[in-house]
């Protein structure tokens, strides 16, 4: 019998990939068992992600590998799975068997819930305003669960806050932007807020495709879990704040992965530091609703471009409210955005052709009747603004 052989199985015993760890590893996997048969819901979803593996790899966003190292020196393939608190590094044997042989796991993270309370943990939090109204008050909810409020608000906040009372403080002011006036609700209630602990912000000019970012997909798991267990509860707003695009984008792509629909919820993105294109694909396949604002670009050329090269895919979709006056304003405020010293900057990077590409994509989705548009869309607008 061969050594590999030998090595502990860990999932797989009675069908599909066989699934094994190396020696020393097998008392972390128990213990990591041991917490999911105590009912710990996230050591529940961390087991249940490593058994899933006995289909393969192919088709899981938890599992990536890395560029420039995608092998052992014995040539075999090396896959790392992030799951929620830990990370494992897997190898595929030549006969399609896998081996964990590392397993990086918080040695915190599966504690009795009544010591979740440092705000430094990966998850879910409750956001309450406190009594004099100037700040949010937070309380860690272990078990991952949307609170069951029709229209409950869930902001998706960025890395690179200390903790998460940080994130809360900038992350909840963003996300209030998508409800416009009709923040009585949650100024009452409360909301939720997911948080990903990291030094660094997520995505970014070098980091933009959402599906690239290898350091938020621990926590794409676990909002992924969040989102499919609120899937009836009526009118769920999922609000992702700068780089928390990354994480709500990556959560997305799980779910569609494995046939969740989110019908009546809806997602909005501020300030995306990802691409908002890629987010918007993935939403229709979730059948979200969605505003006529799907996201705040701000001046990001890039984010504006992004925005554009799908509004054909939102204008051909019966079942988003995105039309050709909503995009003729779109239009109108991409040229604006360029004409800024950060799109002047832009444009001169990217070629002289930048205001024209903006221009081509308008005319190519709206037609004939886009400068018509354009012209009835800002009339309405300016009518708006002075009352006239």
């Amino acid at each position: 019998m061969s050594t590999t052989q030998n090595l502990p199985l860990i999932a797989g015993q009675r069908a599909g990939k066989p699934i094994r760890c190396i020696t020393k590893l097998e008392p972390v996997f128990q213990r990591l068992q041991q917490a999911a048969h105590r009912n710990h819901y996230w050591a529940t979803i961390a087991v249940k992600e490593l058994n899933a593996l006995t289909t393969g790899v192919l088709g899981k966003n938890n599992v990536y590998v890395r560029p420039g190292k995608s092998r052992t020196k014995n040539s075999n393939e090396l896959y790392y799975v992030f799951l929620p608190g830990l990370k494992a590094t897997v190898v595929r044997w030549p006969d399609d068997q896998f081996c964990i042989t590392e397993l990086n796991l918080d040695d915190n993270y599966f504690r009795a819930t009544e010591q979740y309370a440092d705000r430094t943990r990966m998850g879910l939090y409750r956001a309450f305003r406190d009594k004099d109204q100037s700040a949010w008050d937070l309380k860690p909810v272990p078990d991952g669960k949307v609170f069951r409020l029709p229209g409950r608000l869930v902001a998706v906040a960025d890395s690179g806050y200390e903790n998460a009372d940080d994130a809360a403080r900038y992350t909840i002011p963003g996300a209030l932007e998508f409800l416009g006036k009709n923040t009585a609700g949650v100024r009452e209630s409360g909301c939720d807020l997911h948080f990903t602990p990291g030094q660094k912000r997520l995505g970014g000019l070098l980091r933009y495709n959402p599906l690239e970012v290898n350091t938020s997909r621990a926590s794409a798991v676990q909002l992924a879990a969040t989102m499919e267990g609120a899937r009836d509860i009526k009118n769920v707003s999922w609000v992702a704040d700068f780089g928390g695009s990354a994480v709500l984008t990556q959560a997305m792509q799980i779910l569609v992965n494995k046939g969740v629909k989110l019908k009546g919820h809806t997602a909005y993105l501020h300030r995306p530091r990802t691409s908002p294109a890629k987010a918007l694909r993935l939403a229709h396949k979730l059948e979200l609703t969605l505003n006529e604002s799907f996201a705040n670009t701000g001046l990001s050329l890039r984010g504006t471009l992004s925005q554009f090269s799908v509004a054909g895919v939102r204008l051909s979709n019966k079942n988003d409210a995105y039309n050709r006056g909503h995009h003729a304003q779109a239009w109108f405020k991409g040229t604006v955005a360029m004409s800024t010293p950060v799109g002047i900057a832009a444009t001169v990077m990217g070629g002289a052709q930048a205001m024209v590409v903006v221009g081509s994509i308008a005319t190519a989705i709206g037609g004939v009747g886009v400068a018509y548009s354009i012209g009835q869309s800002l009339a309405e607008d300016l009518r708006r603004r002075f009352k006239l």
